[in-house]
């Protein structure tokens, strides 16, 4: 039996709270730079959370020539999946109209999808009896693919997977398993959410998710594994990366950040039902998802784990005993670092963020840390939570996220690829394809060649 066709990361595309970019994200994560503040983009007069992770001043304009054009209409999740897919395949360094369009495909990642700009839509129904023309394309989920799909002419398969906040993880594994069945020679694989929307809210908050100690000192608010934390810190953002066939991604000489070596997910079944006077978690799910990336990997060892740690009262600790019950007597030594102390939960963008920053763990020789914690749970255990960024070089990221309710569970084992020459960027200048609309072009910056950058070879480990 032949060996299936590996799957690499060349590309990576981050819009979110703290930075977008892959330099200006990087370097956020590394100071421990707080995304939170007070929510602005909807009422939240009567909610008891009132602090969340914005992408402030974003505009679309940014990214895409005349983007004001399709900021009238376009719902805000779009628009920031469209961007982070400029910022992955100008990182990627991609010759568009080199590569095969009908063999490249669009995996999008979305927990609630357009669900604010339907909740608008349905308002303005009941007010006037009339709604735009556009409602019905805005309306549905599967949206974001279709217009990264016509922006970009690629015309192979366009698929959305909405499966909570493990969307853009489970995105990614469903985009390798297209590459190893020798389906594509490529997905471009996007998680994108907005859950700023006060019905969201509502429900959170109606749930006992959201925190609300920290109102008045929003940087504080999500606190991974630490004994203080009451909850998520709700939230948007997008991050996108270009995945591709191995061989595919060596004929073009383009540069790896990692091989997802690994996927699994897991349900809990009829073992949970959603209460949440019922803390008491069945930790089995999440313990065969973990393994069964790692175990399909491969690996005898796991070098960090970049952790759901979402500041969930329950799931941090059952996230953190599963854990133990996968790492074994490892599980002290082991690097456990949580992005969301900085960047909140937020859907399908808050897990595909997580993919992003592991594959620059692995080739920025640096864990990011996690900020708030302060005071560790004993009820966590004795996980070691990176409080200060670790220079380190890991070979092994595992990814893990969870599902709200705590019905679904996901993990991605990410691995270093050893290649030096395949590290470089700037080797190639990226070119848009030619088929674009001729309105519509990524903006200028995006038109330029990046900066040649070798990680090994930056005595101060920073991207120009």
């Amino acid at each position: 039996m032949s060996q299936p066709i590996e799957a690499v990361v060349t590309g990576v595309g981050p819009v979110s709270a703290i930075g977008s970019g892959r330099n200006d994200y990087w370097t956020a994560l590394l100071e421990g730079r707080s995304g939170f503040g007070p929510i602005t983009l909807c009422d939240v007069s009567t909610s008891p959370s009132k602090i969340g992770a914005e992408v402030r001043d974003f505009r679309l304009r940014d990214y895409v020539a005349n983007g004001e054009l399709l900021e009238r209409r376009t719902p805000r999740p779009v628009q920031l999946a469209l961007a982070s897919a400029v910022l992955a395949l100008h990182d990627a360094e991609i010759d568009l109209d080199a590569c095969d369009p009908d063999r490249m495909g669009v995996q999008v990642g979305t927990s609630i999808g357009n669900l604010g700009d339907l909740l608008t839509l349905n308002r303005k129904l009941t007010e006037t009896g009339a709604v735009p023309a556009h409602t019905a394309f805005h309306a549905f989920h599967h949206s974001a693919a279709c217009v990264v799909s016509s922006f970009f002419n690629i015309r192979g398969p366009i698929h959305t997977t909405s499966s909570g906040c493990n969307s853009g993880i489970d995105g990614l594994g469903q985009s390798v398993r297209m590459i190893q069945a020798g389906a594509v020679d490529a997905m471009l694989v996007i998680g994108t959410d907005c859950e700023l929307v006060p019905e969201v809210l509502a429900a959170l908050n109606a749930s006992g998710s959201l925190t609300t100690r920290y109102n008045d000192d929003p940087t504080r608010a999500s606190r991974p594994f630490d004994r203080d934390r009451d909850g998520n810190v709700i939230g948007e953002g997008a991050a996108a990366v270009l995945l591709e066939a191995a061989p595919h991604a060596q004929r073009r000489r383009a540069r790896a950040y990692a091989k997802v070596a690994g996927y699994r997910i897991a349900s809990a079944g009829q073992n949970r039902q959603y209460s949440h006077d019922r803390p008491e978690l069945d930790l089995r799910p999440a313990v065969r998802a973990m393994k069964g990336a790692i175990d399909e990997a491969g690996w005898r060892a796991v070098d960090v784990v970049n952790a759901n740690g979402s500041s969930s009262v329950i799931y941090d600790r059952a996230e953190a005993l599963a854990l133990a019950e996968v790492l074994g007597p490892k599980l002290e030594k082991t690097p456990v670092h949580s992005i969301k102390s900085m960047l909140g939960q937020h859907g399908a963008g808050s897990s595909m963020l997580q993919v992003v920053t592991s594959c620059l763990t692995l080739r920025r020789g640096t864990i990011p840390p996690t900020t708030n914690h302060e005071n560790p749970d004993p009820a966590c255990g004795p996980i070691r939570v990176l409080t200060e960024p670790l220079p380190s070089w890991p070979t092994r990221a595992l990814v893990h996220s969870i599902g709200l309710g705590g019905f679904y569970y996901s993990a991605a084992a990410l691995e270093a690829v050893e290649d030096e020459a395949a590290m470089q960027t700037g080797m190639v200048q990226v070119r848009w394809s030619e088929q674009h609309h001729p309105r519509f072009q990524p903006a200028e910056e995006f038109q330029r060649p990046l900066v040649p950058w070798n990680p090994r070879r930056d005595p101060d480990n920073q991207l120009p």
